[in-house]
């Protein structure tokens, strides 16, 4: 059926429909006349995106539960569960301060917050400041989930790992440079690019092959003066260097596969996708 018909089946707009073919939720077959053919199962897939999408979940997350159903969406549930039950801990809290409540009272109140606390939100508490944001970034996908018993020996090893390295020294320009795009780079659009790498990792091979052209592209920009030249390579390399000369990826990495078992398998896909990656650029 033609994009119009579909409009009115899904009462959305066409441009929304055209973002959600953009990312590869829906598979329209495009005819020599330049339009779109979109089928019964597409239109059922796209009322299901516009369902989830007023309930607020992400393009990511929506993506993962139409690969993997009730799997994803009760993992997606029981995480907006446990963000909220922090949410109101934290208000209460704020409450008892307002009250004028004894130090020891807001304390315990404040403790137990902090064993339900993401393990995410711990590093972040410990390690405030651009250090904890580059360094913990791209790791925050697999960090939003409690600290097991069993995991805390790891966690604590990765915690006095990291405060004896040295001071991670940038210039205030690059200092500044992380604050400005921290505060317009939202946590929900890096939460979404980051669920982007789960998806791409579940099946690495066809990733590269429908993304081949902006593969290249990326490739291109990075060989130019533009990037070459720009504060977000310096600090890339910086951090590289930093990162390779105190060793974090022989010591840090498995400990982070020690207490945090989505990051191990993550991992593990992660070496097979590498296979992928070095055959596809043969």
């Amino acid at each position: 059926m033609l994009r119009n018909e579909v409009q009115d089946k899904t009462n959305l707009s066409r441009k929304a429909i055209e973002y959600y073919e953009e990312k590869g939720l829906i598979h329209p077959i495009k005819l020599e006349n330049g339009y779109r053919d979109y089928s019964d199962e597409d239109v059922e897939v796209l009322k299901k995106i516009s369902l989830l999408r007023n309930l607020e979940l992400s393009i990511s997350e929506i993506a993962l539960y139409l690969d993997s159903k009730e799997e994803a969406l009760a993992s997606i549930l029981r995480r907006k569960e446990h963000e909220l039950d922090i949410f109101e801990k934290r208000k209460n809290v704020l409450k008892l301060i307002v009250k004028g409540e004894s130090v020891d009272l807001i304390n315990e109140e404040l403790a137990i917050i902090e064993a339900q606390e993401t393990i995410y939100d711990k590093l972040i508490r410990i390690f405030p400041g651009y250090f904890g944001q580059l360094i913990f970034s791209s790791y925050k996908i697999f960090l939003n989930e409690s600290l097991n018993k069993d995991e805390e020996a790891a966690f604590n090893e990765y915690i006095k790992f990291l405060d004896s390295l040295p001071n991670f020294e940038l210039s205030k320009e690059e200092k500044d440079y992380i604050e400005t795009i921290s505060s317009s780079f939202d946590m929900k659009t890096l939460d979404d690019l980051n669920k982007g790498k789960l998806i791409a990792i579940e099946n690495s091979k066809t990733w590269l092959e429908e993304n081949e052209d902006y593969i290249k592209v990326y490739k291109e920009y990075k060989n130019t003066d533009e990037y070459k030249n720009g504060l977000m390579k310096s600090i890339q390399d910086k951090l590289k260097k930093f990162m390779q000369e105190n060793n974090y990826y022989e010591k840090a990495i498995p400990l982070i596969r020690k207490f945090s078992k989505s990051y191990d398998a993550y991992y593990e896909k992660l070496l097979k996708a590498n296979e992928e990656y070095l055959k596809f650029n043969k």
